[in-house]
């Protein structure tokens, strides 16, 4: 052992051990080869599977006519392909031109000439970058960016917001002019230096409305920041503002006072349809949601992606089918019954579990539905069940602590309904419980017919993603969760995709701290994007909850890395206890926004929605006298003839018909042959043939 102070010389050749460590720093890591690799063999050998099937995709497509268009590649023939389409669309316009992907711009630019501005043919590029929130489909900012710069001093601006009240639209232009106005990267982090922005932020005029919104406290604030400023984590902070959020909801909706006014005395009452929770996860809008169920008030959310076979009524609905299809199967048979669906309490269970009696009669409603599954087909047997097991009334009703019954019967309606439909492909019972197994565990491709469906036309709180929410408006709109955030982080990111200055993008697989902060300042650029779509939902009023969050076990405050932190005070970290006094600074001048603490947790009720109006008076019962005629019995056809006459009614009519014409009755006027047909045909209806045929079961037989 080496003693305190002592030394050891070493070898001289021990000092290369040193620039061996270096160099093999300095070496690519193997993983990112063999990435590479085999991502090229894979496209390679996609390709080549495309081919031999003679099938391609969209994005095959669009990369086929760019191709076709480049000159460089194509020569001439690029050429004519282009000057083929000019002639049949000499003139474009594209709409919506902030989402369009590379590949889209790159095709625009090679046959439009962008920069050119060539007088023989025209291309009208209408977007809005602010609103440039679909990168995960694909859209990419920077292709809008090199169109505007192409397109220099040919911009043009629709300045009048035609949605959101006068005090909406100034209260967004003052947040917003705030960071284009101070030092740094703009309103939307675009700017570099003292130079322009390629992305600045334009106050808009507003046309107005005519009607304001007003509560008993007066008129509304347009904007409402609600801060808290105690340090939290982001679960916790979700669960408090999701709380605060539905308190705030339910104030305005059991205030009468609170609605649109407007100048000539008219005054329309808040309704629940009138309010929009934003939100950006599904995490976000079930703590919404479950915090306005307690308040026992009736939200539905709205996404582009839910499908019904991720509901838990699918699960359920899983259990159910495999223990009907085996009614015999003990296993399967309490799984089933154990299910949140079918809804049985712990004490029905732990009997089911004990008495022999009790299980056989839940047995036999198993063998009653598989009886019916086989005869009458799964949809008559699952409505079936919702009557045998009395599910609707538990759901509907308020049985049970049952909260969400309209979205369980709608999803229980709408998986049988898909259930049928498949049945129809498919052989025997098993065949389809397995095709329910495959949709339930995510295997199969799904259509539109699978989108989860809006329980009720009721009138429900709107629970909305905002990329769901762009292109729409609501009277008032609530953003709980706005100084939440996604960071970019090193692990669990495999790689990433950047953008330089000219939008040139490159896959970095290999990724250092530089890669992730540009990585995340790209996620703070587009937070910035969805905050301006979020806020400019409104027409009338926007609550926004403000928190000081932190990461982890961490005590470092983040809100500053949110979009609403940077709006309201930039990339500088802010204290905690500083965090009120600031904002307050920035907002002050503004008298359309509102900075207001937060509810205190400790003290916040849960205030239930009180109903509106009287009942309606039912009307008086009428009276009823009908009287039921018990006298019938089951006879036969023969039973019912036997007392009828052998003159049938209608040959008694023809003969009397005869006999007036033959006596001149007055109102007959036909000649002599007539009155012989009638005659004859009275004679052949009394002797007609099935009036002869013989009495008896076997007649015919």
């Amino acid at each position: 052992a080496l003693k305190a102070g002592g030394s050891i010389d070493l070898p001289e050749d021990f000092a290369a051990f040193e620039q061996l460590m270096v160099a093999l720093d300095a070496l690519p890591p193997i993983d990112t080869a063999l990435r590479l690799h085999a991502a090229a063999q894979i496209a390679q050998r996609l390709a080549e599977l495309k081919r031999q099937s003679g099938s391609f995709g969209f994005a095959d497509m669009l990369q086929r006519l760019r191709d076709a268009l480049d000159p460089e590649r194509n020569g001439e023939a690029a050429l004519r392909l282009r000057a083929r389409m000019l002639a049949q669309y000499p003139v474009a316009l594209i709409d919506e031109f902030q989402d369009t992907s590379p590949v889209q711009s790159r095709i625009f630019d090679r046959l439009y000439r962008i920069a050119a501005n060539e007088r023989a043919s025209g291309l009208l590029l209408i977007g809005d970058p602010k609103q440039s929130i679909y990168g995960f489909r694909g859209a990419d900012i920077h292709s809008y960016l090199q169109a505007r710069r192409a397109t220099e001093g040919r911009h043009y601006m629709l300045g009048t917001n035609h949605r959101s009240t006068a005090s909406v639209v100034a209260a967004v232009n003052y947040l917003l002019a705030h960071p284009e106005q101070r030092a740094g990267e703009g309103a939307f982090m675009y700017r570099s230096g003292e130079g322009e922005s390629p992305l600045p932020f334009l106050p808009v005029d507003a046309r107005g409305r005519k009607e304001s919104f007003v509560s008993a406290e007066g008129a509304e604030p347009a904007v409402t920041l609600a801060l808290d400023a105690t340090l939290l984590n982001a679960e916790t902070s979700r669960r408090h503002f999701a709380a605060r959020c539905a308190e705030r909801i339910v104030v305005l909706l059991n205030d009468p006072k609170a609605g649109f006014a407007e100048a000539d005395g008219a005054f329309v009452r808040l309704r629940p349809a009138d309010i929009a929770v934003l939100v950006r996860t599904g995490k976000e809008a079930s703590a919404v949601q479950r915090e306005l169920r307690r308040r026992r008030v009736a939200s539905v959310y709205l996404s582009d992606k839910d499908s019904v076979f991720a509901s838990p009524e699918a699960n359920d609905l899983l259990h159910w089918l495999r223990a009907v299809a085996e009614p015999l199967d003990v296993r399967l048979a309490r799984a089933a019954f154990a299910t949140r669906t079918v809804g049985l309490s712990i004490d029905e269970l732990r009997r089911l579990a004990r008495d022999d009696e009790a299980f056989d009669a839940r047995s036999e409603q198993l063998r009653q539905l598989h009886g019916i599954w086989q005869q009458q087909g799964v949809l008559t047997m699952l409505r079936r069940t919702l009557h045998l097991l009395d599910l609707p009334t538990r759901w509907l009703g308020g049985h049970d602590g049952v909260a969400d019954g309209e979205r369980r019967l709608t999803n229980f309606l709408h998986l049988a309904e898909l259930l049928q439909a498949a049945s129809g492909q498919l052989d025997g019972e098993q065949a389809l419980v397995r095709w329910l197994a495959d949709q339930v565990r995510g295997d199969a491709a799904g259509g539109d017919e699978q989108i989860v469906r809006l329980e009720s036309d009721a009138d429900l709180v709107k629970v909305v993603t905002v990329h769901k929410s762009k292109g729409l408006e609501y009277p008032l709109v609530f953003l709980p969760f706005a100084s939440g955030f996604r960071g970019v982080k090193k692990a669990g990111t495999s790689h990433l995709n950047l953008a330089d200055d000219e939008g040139e993008r490159t896959l970095h697989l290999h990724l250092s701290d530089a890669h992730i902060a540009e990585a995340d300042k790209e996620r703070q650029r587009e937070d910035l994007r969805l905050l301006y779509v979020a806020l400019t939902r409104a027409r009338h009023a926007v609550w926004v909850g403000l928190a000081a969050l932190k990461e982890g076990n961490a005590n470092a405050p983040t809100l500053h890395r949110s979009a609403i932190g940077y709006v309201l005070g930039g990339t500088e970290e802010v204290l905690p206890e500083q965090l009120m006094a600031r904002i307050h600074a920035v907002v002050q001048p503004c008298a359309d926004i509102a900075l207001v603490p937060a509810d205190d947790m400790a003290r916040l009720g849960t205030t239930p929605l009180r109903p509106r109006g009287e009942p309606i008076a039912l009307r008086e019962m009428a009276p009823y006298d009908a009287a039921f005629d018990r006298r019938w019995s089951i006879g036969s056809f023969s039973a019912l003839v036997r007392t009828l006459s052998a003159v049938s009614p209608i040959s008694g009519a023809l003969a009397s018909s005869v006999a007036a014409v033959r006596n001149d009755e007055p109102g007959y006027a036909v000649d002599g042959d007539t009155a012989a047909t009638l005659s004859r045909a009275a004679v052949a209806l009394v002797d007609a043939p099935w009036h002869r045929f013989p009495r008896g079961a076997f007649a015919g037989n």
